[in-house]
């Protein structure tokens, strides 16, 4: 069979797929990989994740501690294989432990965990994260540049750098730490089945019960959860909860049979207890929620409400025109992405966003002036010509890649496409079967904020819109793993990419356009409203 497989690329992500890829080459299969810019871990997942819903490539790694609570409809974690060293370990300069380290001494970790930790055992400590990534950060501690690194064995073990190893702990790590899970679509059946033979059932059972507690408990930001699952005989459950303010850890241990069900029903009972200790109190005031309202019935468009989840654009002023009432709200952040690569050479420069005109120019790039400039509708025309650029090609009659696709002509040259790092690959599939030669040049990404805004938040779950705009895959994520789908808000789908990532997580889409013109999406706004 030929698989494709989905990787961060990252010295750790390209080692654990190449442990993939040797075992799924053993086994007879082609394996074709994808590189995706490494952009950060949890930034990465969501790639990851928009690659499988969009068709992309069928296989994606995760390290099961980096994921995020809940699951994406539509994607099935088909294998979690045996699991690495789950401990934290120190990596200390010329072979120091923790309570070796001077006053003052530099440590490299990554996670509010890894930090409580090592306070209690070490105070003083002066922290950074551990950049550009793990291994330059063990290098510079073998350079005495830094004291020491605190991280997770199965990352030193993947590096083969186990002998550099100080000190382990033997404290409850982050729920999953050390597991790996595979995830491909929820349909691809021959995928899951090939994927079923590396599963391990003790490894899953453990972080399932892991991940059960750290999903039932709501903390503050002012306390850390760890948490280990250990199989014989019975699951052996242990929980901490370290206040960042140094009170004293709340510990508890459960044990149970060993069943998936009853794994999880362990975990939330941990949960409870932990609950009934106090734990979600730590750091945090409780607040009233507000009674939802009825929901009301609209009798023409402009009596809408429309949450449209990103920045103030051509779309939210377009629906204002037409009388809606519009929230422009941001889930996603967009991020310059360090690049080396040029559009020197370029025939054609393809622009499939206002945000990588943005972009551009705030890294100060001067396009070629030779080169042909197309641009995928009005506004991010409008965005060039700001900038003194002659665009040659906009379509006319509708807004979007397909939209330039229909008016794109066949021939040769090449194209550049300054863009998302998430920009579908298969527009640039396309304009190859029209005979050009293509380049990505990801000159940015978009990163899902931590949290919708409040005041959003409660409006959406309160029923307060009457519809929601999706125009991208990305968005769609964000929306789901921010605010979650909320069955009484109509979903209006702007685009394939959007419209591909919804159907495949299982959420309804009450309208689609083709079309990124706010004027089309009017009419599949009013086309809702007269549905009643």
């Amino acid at each position: 069979m030929r698989i494709r497989l989905g990787t961060k690329d990252s010295t750790l992500a390209m080692l654990r797929a190449e442990a993939l890829i040797e075992q799924l080459e053993e086994r007879g299969h082609e394996v074709e990989i994808f590189r995706l810019p490494n952009v950060g871990d949890f930034e990465s997942i969501g790639q990851l994740r928009l690659g499988l819903l969009r068709d992309d490539f069928d296989v994606v790694i995760h390290r099961i501690n980096r994921l995020p609570e809940g699951k994406v409809p539509g994607t099935e974690l088909a294998a979690v294989p045996v699991r690495g060293d789950r401990r934290d370990v120190f990596v200390g300069r010329d072979g120091m432990t923790i309570s070796a380290l001077p006053d003052g001494a530099r440590v490299a970790t990554a996670t509010p965990l890894r930090r409580a930790k090592l306070t209690r055992l070490r105070p003083g400590i002066q922290y950074e994260d551990i950049k550009p990534n793990l291994a330059e950060c063990l290098d510079r501690v073998a350079a005495g540049e830094l004291d020491g690194v605190l991280c997770g064995a199965a990352d030193v073990d993947y590096l083969e750098r186990a002998e550099e190893i100080t000190q382990r702990l033997e404290t409850p790590p982050t729920a999953g730490q050390g597991a790996l899970g595979y995830e491909c679509r929820q349909d691809d059946k021959d995928i899951i089945e090939v994927l079923a033979e590396f599963d391990d059932p003790d490894t899953r059972i453990c972080v399932a019960a892991e991940r059960a507690v750290q999903e039932s408990l709501d903390l503050s930001d002012q306390a850390v959860l760890g948490v280990r699952a250990h199989r014989q005989g019975v699951l052996s459950l242990r929980a901490d909860v370290f206040p960042l303010d140094g009170s004293p850890v709340v510990s508890l241990t459960l044990g149970m049979p060993t069943s998936e069900f009853h794994a999880v029903r362990t975990g939330h009972r941990l949960a409870g207890l932990l609950r009934s200790r106090g734990v979600e109190e730590i750091g945090r005031d409780p607040k009233p929620q507000p009674a939802p309202p009825e929901k009301r019935r609209l009798s023409d468009v402009t009596e809408m409400r429309v949450l449209v989840a990103r920045e103030e654009g051509r779309m939210s002023v377009g629906l204002r025109s037409a009388g809606l009432q519009v929230d422009a709200v941001p889930l996603q952040t967009r991020e310059l992405l360090n690049v080396s690569s040029t559009l020197d050479g370029a025939d054609w420069i393809v622009f499939t966003s206002t945000r990588a005109v943005a972009s551009i120019r705030e890294l100060g790039w001067t396009l070629p002036r030779e080169a042909r400039i197309a641009a995928v509708g009005p506004g991010t025309a409008d965005a060039l010509e700001s900038m003194g650029y002659d665009v040659e090609l906009v379509p006319e009659k509708a807004a979007g890649v397909n939209a330039l696709l229909d008016v794109w002509p066949d021939g040769t040259g090449t194209v550049y496409v300054p863009g998302s790092a998430l920009l579908a690959p298969s527009f640039l599939a396309k304009l190859q079967r029209k005979g050009y030669t293509t380049h990505l040049v990801p000159v940015y990404t978009m990163e899902t904020l931590p949290s919708a805004p409040p005041e959003v938040a409660e409006a959406w779950h309160a029923g307060l819109y009457d519809a929601v705009i999706i125009a991208s895959g990305s968005n769609a994520l964000a929306v789901g793993e921010l605010l979650g789908w909320n069955s009484d808000v109509p979903v209006v789908a702007v685009g394939e990419s959007a419209q591909a990532v919804l159907r495949r997580a299982h959420v309804p889409v009450a309208k689609f356009s083709h079309s990124y013109r706010p004027q089309d999406v009017v009419g599949l706004l009013r086309e809702l409203v007269a549905e009643g």
